[in-house]
């Protein structure tokens, strides 16, 4: 066995993550030190009430009430916050950050909201800040950014970022069930058992888009700016569109650089069967990264379960007690550096779509939307009229796929055709991840 090198850590709350940190740390605590010669030491566990009724398992011993036994403590090095929320978490980790002690963090919420601010006190007391596993699941996307495409420019990032939800849409996709019928079934609910969660309206995706955006390219942009849609007003016939026109719908976040600016956006998206992350199914997150050395990189894991979130967090504690050990200069030279290039509003961006008019049963119609398209400035890939059988007043459809074009000029031609009264109902309008 390698000599044993003591990694000394606290672990800030001891809730659902907190639990299931414990006892990943208990059962792999000496597998690791058998591996590596790292002993990780877990001295103190902050609670907010001490007398709280506690599972057998855990250590009472370590638990306190007081920030104090952790920051004046000099043998702890690393903490864990794993307390979630904003308040009062911030002033916790502020003083921690203070007392240079590195964090990792798993806190989605407090990470969004002060990245800015939090990022800066570390890179003025020279410790890191390891946001990784607050992006939920296992996936490494930030470090392989970092570390293992280093020496690569990278162009864009698409990713899928929530396993809850791709497991829905891979239900609807492959059972032909809508979204309520998805959200009954016995996965999904073994899942939302979990710390995951649906996202119907995109929010916390866009935390995690903003955190991924700030640790990986430099992008400070609150969630809040994040143009973010979920998957709520997906239906059925939505996937069986996407299904007859060869598409499959991923709940994507897709950062892009541009060199003078950034794309940043979490949405539904239309991706080609035959594209790599139209094969991720379930559970799983992955992300594709499209480098100028390497062209399309990929990483995949599991995106729901608090095993793969500790996996990263374990990971984590190893990273940062090696560097304490054996390259403590590295402390003096870590920043996270903020990119000053604006990002594009939603309506700058460009992409290829599908827009659905569902239209009165009128003679020329696709004439009448496709010259207003021309208008506007943007090319028809293909056009597809059709009636949907199940309707008894034979409301027809009109199937429009779009070459590349800005999404401003989509949207009003959306409204021009509203205009003429030949819509009844709502048009529905998907993004393509690429070119049709």
């Amino acid at each position: 066995m390698p000599r044993k090198k003591d990694i000394n850590f606290a672990l800030l709350g001891l809730g659902k993550l907190g639990q299931g940190f414990y006892r990943l740390w208990q059962a792999k605590k000496e597998e690791i030190l058998r591996k590596t010669g790292f002993n990780l030491n877990l001295k103190k566990i902050l609670v907010k009430h001490k007398d709280f009724e506690r599972p057998d398992w855990v250590d009472n011993s370590l638990i306190t009430t007081d920030l104090a036994e952790i920051v004046e403590d000099p043998e702890i090095k690393i903490a864990i916050d794993a307390m979630g929320g904003i308040e009062p978490t911030f002033q916790v980790i502020k003083q921690i950050i203070a007392n240079k002690i590195h964090l990792i963090s798993a806190n989605r919420t407090l990470l969004a909201a002060r990245m800015h601010e939090l990022a800066d006190q570390a890179n003025k007391n020279k410790i890191y800040i390891q946001p990784e596993p607050a992006l939920g699941g296992g996936v490494p996307i930030i470090s392989s950014i970092q570390r293992d495409l280093l020496a690569n420019n990278v162009k864009a990032l698409y990713g899928i970022l929530s396993g809850t939800s791709n497991l829905i849409l891979t239900k609807m996709t492959e059972e032909h069930i809508s979204l309520k019928e998805a959200l009954k079934s016995k996965e999904v609910l073994q899942a939302a058992e979990s710390l995951s969660i649906v996202d119907y309206e995109g929010s916390d995706a866009a935390q995690k888009v903003a955190i991924l955006a700030a640790a990986a390219f430099g992008i400070d942009l609150s969630y809040l700016e994040i143009y973010a849609e979920g998957i709520a007003d997906i239906t059925e016939f939505d996937v069986k569109c996407a299904d007859d026109f060869g598409y499959v719908f991923k709940f994507l976040a897709i950062i892009r650089d541009y060199g003078d600016r950034f794309e940043v956006r979490v949405h539904p998206t239309l991706v080609p069967k035959n594209h790599p992350l139209a094969l991720v199914r379930g559970e799983y997150n992955a992300y594709l990264i499209e480098t100028d050395l390497l062209d399309d990189f990929m990483v995949y894991g599991r995106g729901v379960g608090l095993d793969a979130t500790n996996s990263l967090i374990l990971r984590d504690l190893l990273f940062i007690g090696n560097i304490i050990r054996y390259s403590p200069n590295r402390l003096d030279t870590y920043r996270l550096n903020w990119n000053d290039k604006p990002v594009a509003s939603i309506e700058e961006v460009e992409s290829a779509y599908y827009i659905r008019f569902p239209c009165k049963d009128k003679p020329g119609v696709i004439g009448l939307i496709a010259n207003i398209l021309g208008k506007n400035n943007i090319n028809i890939a293909s056009a597809h009229a059709e009636v949907e059988k199940k309707y008894t007043n034979s409301i027809g459809f009109v199937h429009i796929l779009i070459k590349r074009a800005k999404e401003k000029q989509v949207l009003k031609s959306i409204r021009d055709v509203e205009t003429l009264d030949i819509t009844s109902d709502k048009v529905k309008l998907f993004r393509i991840l690429k070119e049709v």
